[in-house]
């Protein structure tokens, strides 16, 4: 098989694809059946290729046929490739709409890299292999959530659950039984660790936060053992995925172990940190600016958690519509510090259009003529009992005493441009509502069911 440029224009869709249920008779009807069911991803796919272009690693495998190119391997490719470039395709006008929307947004292909095979049984092999798994090492061996971790770097939730193993192990060696049940997590559990402090509300009562390779913690070892050894306990043994997968459900739990958490009076002035690599070493990490006995100390500056860096960052929607997520993940994007101005404004948006959302799918009818009552109303439908811990700060801030604070950030950084934002306001409303946009989107999937 050799490798050519073609055309897209030149491609057409398998009508025999194995995607398809039933062979399809015309490109259209191709196209359609592969965004049935399906729409959602093919416009994701559609966005990244305007984004990134195509995956280099991967090639379209085409078959010739008379004039026609039948794409045996990436038909799904070309058929975002043809919706952009001639968005008519899709069979319906809102579809329509969001592919010329998104081949508006960038540059769209118009030739790609094919590799062209003589028959279909010639290229069958190599096709087969790509979507059957790993076949015992010959095909793609798939990576183990370790490895993901790994490859995605210190960021992830997971891979922050392996530091903090790691920095239990070494503050507690002396703990049998608390490295025992870390042992166990680690081994077992390691993905609901990484949902428990992937919750800035966690972190912040925990007193943890994560600098790169290091794990800062807010408090003396001593007086963050009793609450460590319950989490770990409870991960380790009766406490699953299911009873820590909202964020009400870990308020809850923190609600639970209120008695083992430590006393904000015990806060150090200056954070200790732990770092895996600089203790296999034998370094002494526990100060992050100790100085040497050559140089002065120098003064310190006390860094932000990680989760107050980026607007709504713990925030994750999974129910809303397509165009609300990716508002969403753009406006996590924004460094607050960066952007106060951008962020301000975002905050409003993100905030009025999930609301806006969530009442169209779940049919509210009444309070949606002003911000304040949408944002009112949506409190009243996701805790109509006002004893969410997590929506107190929302809800406070939806209150006459605390809505001139709503109103300048959410209305008149919108409107009015001799207000200037302060990125403690804008940090502030963000933590403050995310929680809100959780527990919709939480109503939404409860809905579905």
């Amino acid at each position: 098989m050799k490798q050519v440029s073609m055309h897209v224009a030149s491609l057409t869709l398998d009508e025999t694809n194995p995607r398809h249920a039933q062979p399809t008779k015309s490109l259209e009807e191709s196209i359609a059946a592969l965004l049935d069911g399906g729409a959602p991803k093919l416009l994701r796919l559609a966005r990244s290729i305007v984004e990134r272009g195509l995956n280099p690693t991967e090639l379209i495998v085409v078959m010739p046929e008379g004039d026609l190119n039948i794409v045996l391997e990436g038909n799904r490719r070309v058929a975002a490739l043809k919706l952009l470039n001639k968005p008519s395709l899709a069979p319906t006008e809102q579809l329509q709409r969001k592919f010329a929307a998104i081949a508006a947004s960038g540059e769209v292909p118009r030739r790609v890299q094919c590799v062209v095979a003589e028959t279909r049984q010639q290229a069958a092999p190599w096709i087969k292999l790509r979507h059957t798994g790993e076949n015992e090492g010959v095909g793609v061996v798939k990576w183990s959530s370790a490895e993901v971790s790994r490859f995605g770097g210190r960021s992830t939730p997971t891979e922050k659950a392996r530091l903090l193993t790691d920095a239990v192990t070494a503050w507690f060696a002396d703990d049998a039984e608390l490295i025992a049940d870390v042992a166990t997590v680690r081994a077992n559990r390691i993905t609901n660790l990484g949902r428990m402090i992937g919750d800035p509300d966690v972190r912040s009562r925990l007193g943890i936060s994560f600098d790169g390779d290091s794990v800062v913690s807010d408090f003396p070892k001593d007086r963050m053992r009793q609450v460590l050894a319950r989490l770990f306990h409870d991960l380790a043994g009766a406490v699953s995925v299911d009873k820590i997968k909202t964020k009400r459900q870990r308020n809850s739990y923190l609600q639970q172990v209120e008695d083992d958490l430590p006393k904000l009076a015990d806060r150090l002035d200056e954070p200790q940190r732990f770092s895996s690599t600089a203790s296999s070493t034998g370094q002494d990490t526990r100060k992050s600016n100790e100085s040497t006995d050559s140089e002065p100390a120098k003064a310190s500056r006390r860094r932000r958690p990680d989760f107050e860096k980026r607007l709504f960052q713990s925030v994750s929607l999974r129910n809303v519509s397509l165009r609300t997520s990716e508002v969403l993940q753009e406006a996590k994007r924004l460094s607050i510090d960066d952007m106060p101005n951008v962020a301000a404004i975002m905050v409003r948006i993100v905030v009025d259009i999930v609301v806006l959302d969530a009442a169209d799918q779940l049919g509210w009818k009444r309070g949606q003529n002003d911000l304040k009552s949408r944002i009112a109303a949506a409190l009243h439908q996701v805790d109509p009992k006002q004893d969410n811990p997590a929506l107190s700060d929302a809800w406070r801030f939806s209150q006459k005493d605390e809505g001139a604070l709503v109103l300048k950030t959410l209305h008149q950084f919108v409107h009015s441009w001799q207000s200037n934002p302060l990125t403690s306001e804008v940090r502030k409303l963000s933590l403050a509502y995310g929680p809100l946009l959780t527990q919709l989107d939480d109503l939404i999937e409860t809905k579905k069911r």
